[in-house]
């Protein structure tokens, strides 16, 4: 437990941070909850359930809550963040701490308020919301309170956030259906087509981590796929290559690609200039992927640079947030289209 007035939470599709001021990050938890099939009751959160995925009896469920940056259950949301929530301030804590909170993309009003009231009841005295993008983008380092144009995009596990940034504002912002789940399902797919082989989420998600490749490596890697044969039905292992992995991920890298030209032909000359010079900076988990990089520079001719620690912007740019708020007072934390969530609960 730690005895601070004010935290911070990335709740993300596939992972949850909570930071507290002066510490940095206290708690990462994957976002995953095991449930009993009758009686719903939580037998597991976060990193223990995780291990549980794929691998349960008929009678427990493992879920992630959280899917393509939306709420799938908000039973089951309320109980994984009460349960991160007393992990950090405890059940009967003797104040109500403040809470930054980081919004995922495409999330609507309805469940955004929802979250709001979960926390308030998990004991926090008033919630502030925060654009992801824009946590992001402050974690990455980036100075978009400076007057020319900074351009972010932050994939996640669900979606994507792309905001280009002036003056401290999102001048030009985005929300993407392609994050590090889609790729995990384009290479699901490749292999059940490509190997009539069937393979569970969590090995997709190894050999994305391991092997996955948005353009050719120096050296080609290889990697035992095992899973279910849909000929034989029997288990089967396949050695799958990471130029097999360039094919799988075409379709979703190509999205990708598509989208972001098209958010560059909404920018502002000035700031699409502004952007030329002084590049893309890449952020979240699923910019991880080896090569996306250099894929977004060869395709949109910019420069296109991958954050230090990416998957942890969100939570680094809360951080700073709470630790320095002098320093960010000139910044639009929410922008417009979030406006109607209220800053205290």
């Amino acid at each position: 437990m730690f005895g601070v007035d004010e935290l911070g939470m990335d709740l993300g599709t596939s992972t949850l941070h909570i930071v507290v001021r002066g510490k940095g990050i206290v708690l990462s938890e994957p976002a995953y909850v095991a449930y009993d099939r009758q009686t719903r009751n939580v037998v597991a959160v976060g990193e223990e359930a995780r291990r549980m995925y794929g691998r349960t009896p008929a009678g427990l469920i493992v879920e992630r809550p959280l899917r393509d940056g939306r709420i799938r259950s908000f039973d089951l949301v309320s109980k994984m963040l009460r349960y991160c929530m007393r992990k950090v301030i405890g059940k009967r804590a003797a104040f109500r701490p403040k809470l930054l909170l980081a919004l995922p993309g495409g999330m609507a009003p309805s469940e955004q308020q929802t979250l709001v009231d979960v926390l308030v009841d998990a004991g926090v005295r008033s919630v502030v919301p925060v654009d992801e993008g824009v946590a992001s983008a402050i974690g990455a380092g980036m100075r978009i309170d400076q007057p020319y144009g900074r351009m972010n995009i932050d994939i996640g596990g669900g979606r994507t956030n792309v905001s280009v940034f002036s003056f401290g504002h999102q001048i030009v912002w985005d929300i993407l259906s392609v994050g590090g789940d889609r790729f995990d399902d384009a290479i699901s797919d490749y292999l059940r087509k490509k190997h009539n082989l069937l393979i569970g989420a969590r090995t997709a998600e190894e050999l994305k981590i391991d092997i996955g490749s948005a353009r050719m490596r120096g050296v080609k890697l290889e990697m035992d796929a095992c899973g279910r044969s849909l000929v034989s039905g029997l288990p089967r292992a396949v050695t799958v290559n990471s130029e097999e992995m360039i094919e799988a991920l075409d379709e979703p890298l190509r999205d990708l690609i598509n989208a972001l030209h098209r958010m560059i032909e909404r920018t502002p000359p000035e700031l699409a200039s502004d952007i030329f010079d002084e590049g893309i900076t890449l952020s979240g988990g699923g910019a991880q992927l080896f090569g996306l990089d250099g894929v977004i520079s060869d395709q949109l001719r910019i420069r296109t640079m991958l954050a230090d620690e990416p998957d942890l912007c969100v939570a680094h740019g809360l951080s700073s947030l709470i630790d320095d708020p002098d320093r960010y007072e000139n910044i639009d934390l929410v922008s417009g289209s979030r406006s109607d969530l209220l800053e205290d609960a």
